[in-house]
């Protein structure tokens, strides 16, 4: 388990599956290239899930992905608690030096929140999220080993 201030990050099991998501989900969370967990508020509250999908073990990489589903949660800091508490726990216990995500351009809260993280945008691509509408703009944000190593030094200063 991952203790953060205001969360508790553990491994999804099949009950959290059912609240959270659809079946296919179960395949993902079971890959050798995934590690997902619940995240659960301080008041025990099952909010989202989070985790890292893609671990490339050989490039020392993994895309994060993160949702907050629980729409009293949403916008209250619990999404950063959780994002830099599995940063915290990442870089400190495995060999991963590089954690990226893709995030729509205009989700303005969490570019912000993937910032506040520490995420640096170094891509903007567009994509077509579904077969009728124009395309989407999306950010590739990442974060390095290092580069949170000295956020969360800057962060324990202030």
């Amino acid at each position: 388990m991952i203790k953060g201030k205001k969360t508790l990050l553990r491994p999804l099991d099949i009950a959290d599956v059912t609240d959270i998501c659809q079946d296919e989900y179960l395949s993902q969370v079971n890959a050798r290239t995934t590690r997902m967990f619940a995240i659960e508020a301080d008041d025990n509250v099952l909010i989202g899930d989070i985790g890292l999908v893609e671990i490339n073990w050989r490039r020392k990489e993994a895309e994060l992905v993160v949702r907050i589903g629980h729409p009293e949660y949403i916008g209250k800091g619990y999404g950063y608690d959780a994002i830099s508490s599995l940063l915290d726990y990442v870089f400190s216990t495995t060999r991963l030096d590089r954690i990226y995500l893709r995030v729509l351009a205009d989700n303005l809260r969490a570019v912000k929140c993937f910032e506040k993280c520490g995420f640096r945008k170094n891509w903007v691509m567009a994509r077509r999220i579904s077969h009728e509408g124009s395309p989407k703009r999306l950010f590739l944000m990442a974060i390095e080993r290092d580069m949170q190593q000295r956020e969360t030094r800057g962060n324990r200063t202030s």
